[in-house]
């Protein structure tokens, strides 16, 4: 597990990925970017977005794999941070 600050009150605790540390470090540094605005991370996904062909060489039929991912995160805005009614 890795821990990165975001701002003064978020942390992005991030496992070991095949991603690397490159892709969390942009993440955290993107959020803290945001942060003095209000803005906060409400979810990080990714899906999918090709496979390698089951039964290909090397791939036993039924074997297929994701070879690309598409990542969001999502951000929402704590207006009540700034004294405003949420």
């Amino acid at each position: 597990m890795k821990e990165r600050l975001i701002g003064d009150d978020q942390l992005l605790v991030t496992a070991e990925t095949t991603l690397g540390d490159a892709l969390w470090d942009w993440v955290a540094a993107d959020a803290a970017r945001r942060a003095p605005d209000g803005w906060r991370i409400a979810n990080i996904g990714a899906v999918p977005t090709s496979f390698a062909m089951a039964g290909s060489p090397g791939m036993p039929y039924g074997a297929g794999g994701a070879t690309g991912v598409s990542m969001w995160v999502l951000y929402r805005r704590d207006v009540a941070a700034e004294g405003q009614p949420a």
